[in-house]
């Protein structure tokens, strides 16, 4: 064989190693988005809460989601925003209803999940009023299908208007429009 060829068949298998090595590596990382741990964030809510002397009521900032997450943000940090929020609920409210959920789907069960892997489903990740004293999942919160998160957050959103929680306009609107950019 000339070392032309020879030159050839180097970069030729170079290549095919380096796509395995991609899609490997697309294989193992690629999850989806990854949850921050509920019990984390059931003691940010509580300490806002203590500190601002809602006892019962989470974070409302005018009905915006992500600048009602943005006042438990100093103990959470940045990557609360990967949360959608829907402001106007209190502890008590019923277990059904959504408080947040990630913005993408998830092949997460929980924070800590090791046993995931490319190949689980990607499922919406919500968490519920309750935060970690309810839900399917090992900390608290559920993992449902498109056609059920959808329904929920609907369901959440038409509790808060028979309620008249404030600022519910606001949330109504922005639900409508998240639930509307998702493909299924």
């Amino acid at each position: 064989m000339n070392k032309s060829k020879l030159n050839r068949w180097r970069i030729a298998l170079s290549i095919v190693a380096g796509l395995a090595i991609v899609i490997c590596t697309l294989l193992v990382v690629h999850s989806g988005a990854r949850p921050t741990c509920n019990r984390a964030l059931d003691g940010a809510f509580q300490a806002w809460m203590q500190g601002t002397g809602h006892t019962n009521a989470y974070p409302n900032a005018n009905g915006v989601g992500s600048n009602s997450l943005a006042m438990i943000e100093p103990s959470m940090g940045k990557d609360i925003q990967d949360y959608g929020y829907v402001p106007g609920m209190t502890c008590n409210d019923p277990k059904d209803l959504v408080l947040m959920y990630l913005k993408t789907e998830t092949h997460y069960s929980w924070h800590a999940d090791a046993s995931h892997t490319i190949f689980s489903p990607r499922r919406w990740m919500v968490i519920s009023p309750a935060i970690v004293e309810s839900g399917t999942c090992p900390e608290g919160g559920e993992l449902l299908e498109t056609v059920e998160f959808k329904r929920r957050v609907q369901l959440t959103v038409e509790f808060l208007k028979a309620h008249q929680r404030p600022y519910w306009q606001t949330v109504a609107k922005e639900q409508s429009e998240f639930l509307k950019s998702i493909k299924e």
